[in-house]
């Protein structure tokens, strides 16, 4: 095993890893299905620094060691404890502010301080230990995890503070085929915790699992622990959960941990996923498993706003609708960990942290790693910025087909493998070697796959490979990484540089074959073949001559082939696959910020454009407008969710300043009195008669909304209507388009003669 990409050290079937005592570490060893062992070792905490001098005199045991080389992080300071580490960065500070007249207020302002705050990372940095080495995924023993909660009458959702408020169901299940529910009908709130905690202890997973379990499940649970005074001793050391802080100061998260066991979100897999795909209209848990085809088919669906109706009327539904969102929930996660999992046997970080973190921190961690164990000074982040940009065009707007899209694979770890691109600073060479190390070991997963000889097999290659294309494809990107330790500006302007280059080739191979060009994309070209013969054969041969035309090593395959294309801007399109399915693409389309109704109009909106359905896309605007009109609606179709981003003092001098406007989610967020922190998701519709008005003076609480009293305003989202409607004004004549989105008047509307306007982009266009 590759020492490089998976640390020095052998040790397999390392379950987990957690801070035990200050200067120890506790390593659990799952020896069986049904054992965990584990080992105490001592720990060593240290940081990085780049002038010894300002821990001089520091009292407490400690050792610093003199780094090889010229790097500017050239000392390596080590302590008997991770107390003692503290104090030394407090020391380091006091000091530092002596001297200097600028004086900081918190170790992330040391910039001679290269530090990570996370106990187990720096354990695994200096043993060179990681996860899961020697297991598949499958050995996991997995646990998921999901809660109903009940809220009193006069509210509609619940609230963990609120003492009227519940647990009524806590469904739970394995990846072993067990499942189990426990029923507030039968037990009171604290014997249902008591129960879970010592179901988790008991059955001794190694992964907790839930769908938004870090946002809701597991705080809404510790909250209703604290109110009724017990305890939640689901570690494996017996203690219970803590939170920490999982991101910058101003930007506070807090993060569970649970000792000995890892917490993995699925909607942070499914968000991770699509920040790839780009695809999904949500990420909410009920989506993504139709998403991903593995709901049920009696799959059991109620509105959140209705549990509490149902533990009070009809509960037996909703103690299947529980068992339903585990089942998903380990489904989910069954298709989207793997390729966290993989990783984690090779990156000196602990499984959930993996899932949140990004591919330019695991990159710096490989390379830190490697430094660490030769002893090498590590650089301090380059200044500068990057010039240059992947090369991003459209000529065509319209609808079009067939079409094929054109991927040059891996584009730019192509090129940096190539041409030797790799950081200046970066003197023992790590970048470029793992890269291509990386690289191998993904070729040869991908060959595998093939050859596979069972579905299991075939599983784990692919969710090894996908883990490999992850990393390889984020190597660009660090170069360009302001805060990144081995960033290279002008070697990232290098790389797109000679990848605009190879557009412009592939681009002009298409063209001399008689093809039409409609965008290009970073490393891929969307395009109208020429000829009659579209057969799937046919597209394949004419990408494999568009490759043989390109410079050695780079490497051109079919990433797509669809029957109609919707051109609407940069980077936002439609594509109607053969099967007809359409997947759309682009903020500008279809964006999360907009209400319900205005996602699910313009995606009806372009399918039966894609068909040129006329008639039924002016019954759509009729139809739409006269639920709006007649409020045959609910709140959830119009609501707008924003999520708080800053503290209520911080928003409320930048407003005084005059630095950021009024926001209607804050103002009804501080005027509700509860406390608005970072993280806070507020839904609310707008008020009032005026199409046009400041959303912040006339707007409510969704869960204030009466469909009995209804009073969102109707003239504001006829507004809304009409603007989703204009996003296909240049797709159409201006009189077709008047035609189409409005209501019937004296004559019935008339298809007939309508047509989609298809146009050549000029150079220079904004598009």
């Amino acid at each position: 095993m590759n020492p490089l990409l998976f640390g020095g050290n052998s040790d397999e079937r390392i379950v987990a890893v957690h801070h035990q005592a200050d200067g120890t570490m506790r390593v659990c060893f799952r020896v069986s299905p049904s054992e965990v062992t584990h080992d105490d070792t001592p720990f060593y905490p240290f940081f990085f620094l780049g002038n010894r001098a300002y821990l001089d005199g520091f009292p407490k045991e400690h050792w610093v060691r003199r780094l090889t080389g010229d790097g500017y992080f050239n000392h390596l300071c080590v302590f008997g404890g991770w107390t003692t580490m503290w104090e030394a960065i407090r020391y380091v500070m006091d000091h530092y502010n002596r001297e200097q007249l600028k004086k900081i207020d918190h170790y992330t302002q040391l910039d001679c301080l290269h530090l990570y705050t996370d106990p187990v990372t720096q354990y695994l940095l200096q043993t060179g230990r990681t996860l899961f080495k020697g297991m598949r995924f499958e050995d996991l023993h997995r646990m998921q995890l999901d809660i109903e909660t009940y809220s009193t009458g006069q509210y509609r959702f619940s609230n963990a503070g609120r003492e009227t408020d519940r647990i009524i169901l806590i469904a739970v299940s394995d990846n072993r085929g067990w499942h189990h529910l426990i029923n507030g009908k039968e037990l009171d709130e604290p014997e249902m915790l008591h129960t879970l905690a010592r179901i988790i202890t008991e059955r001794d997973p190694d992964v907790l699992e839930g769908h938004n379990i870090l946002a809701f499940d597991l705080p809404y649970i510790l909250k209703r622990c604290a109110l009724h005074n017990i305890g939640f001793p689901v570690g494996r050391d017996g203690s219970t959960p803590r939170g920490i802080n999982g991101r910058p100061p101003g930007e506070e998260r807090i993060i569970t941990e649970v000792a000995g066991r890892h917490i993995v979100d699925t909607l942070l897999l499914v968000q991770n996923y699509d920040a790839v795909k780009r695809n999904m209209e949500s990420y909410g848990l009920k989506y993504a498993a139709r998403y991903f085809d593995v709901s049920a088919q009696d799959r059991i669906y109620i509105p959140g706003d209705k549990i509490s109706w149902h533990w009070d009327h009809d509960a037996d539904p909703l103690l299947k609708y529980a068992l339903d969102d585990v089942h998903e929930t380990r489904a989910l996660s069954d298709i989207l960990s793997g390729t966290s999992f993989y990783l984690t046997q090779m990156v000196p970080f602990n499984y959930g942290p993996v899932v949140r973190s990004g591919s330019a921190t695991k990159i710096e961690a490989l390379m830190v790693r490697e430094y660490l164990r030769q002893k090498q000074a590590l650089p301090r982040p380059a200044e500068g910025i990057q010039t240059t940009g992947g090369y991003t065009d459209l000529f065509l707007t319209g609808v079009v087909g067939p079409v094929v899209h054109a991927d040059v694979e891996s584009l730019y770890p192509s090129i940096m493998i190539q041409g030797n691109i790799s950081p200046h600073s970066d003197v023992l060479g790590i970048f470029h070697t793992l890269l291509k190390e990386l690289t191998a070991l993904r070729i040869e997963a991908k060959r595998n796959v093939k050859s596979a000889s069972g579905g299991l097999e075939r599983s784990r290659l692919d969710a090894l490979q996908s883990s490999l294309k992850i990393l390889i494809n984020s190597f660009y990107g660090y170069l360009g990484y302001h805060r990144g330790l081995f960033n290279d500006h002008a070697q990232a302007d290098v790389v797109t540089t000679s990848g605009q280059e190879l557009l412009r080739r592939l681009m002009s191979l298409i063209q001399e074959a008689g093809g039409t060009v409609i965008e290009v994309d970073t490393d891929g070209v969307f395009f109208v073949p020429a000829g009659s013969d579209r057969s799937e054969e046919h597209d394949e041969e004419l990408v494999r001559s568009l490759s043989a035309g390109m410079p050695e090593g780079i490497i051109v395959a079919m990433d797509g082939r669809y029957r109609r294309m919707l051109s609407y801007k940069r980077k936002n399109y439609a594509l109607q696959e053969y099967d007809g399915v359409i997947r759309i693409k682009g903020s500008s389309l279809i964006s999360r910020a907009m209400e319900r109704f205005g996602r699910a109009y313009i995606q009806r909106c372009i399918t039966l454009i894609l068909q040129n359905d006329w008639s039924e896309l002016h019954a759509l605007y009729v139809d739409t407008h006269d639920r709006i009109a007649g409020h045959k609606w609910d709140v959830r179709e119009f609501m707008r969710t924003e999520i708080i981003r800053e503290t209520a003092a911080e928003y409320t001098l930048q407003v005084q300043s005059g630095r950021r406007n009024r926001t209607a989610a804050f103002e009804l967020a501080i005027a509700s009195g509860k406390k608005v922190k970072p993280g806070t998701r507020v839904n609310y519709y707008i008020t009032g008669t005026e199409p046009a008005l400041r959303s912040f003076e006339n707007c409510k609480l969704a869960e204030e909304w009466n469909p009995v009293f209804p009073d969102e305003n109707v003239a504001f989202y006829l507004r809304r209507l009409d603007e989703f409607s204009e996003k296909f004004k240049d797709f159409f004549h201006p009189n077709d388009f008047r035609s189409i989105f409005s209501l019937d008047d004296l004559f019935p509307f008339d298809p007939s003669g309508i047509e989609i306007l298809t146009r050549k982009v000029l150079q220079g266009d904004d598009r």
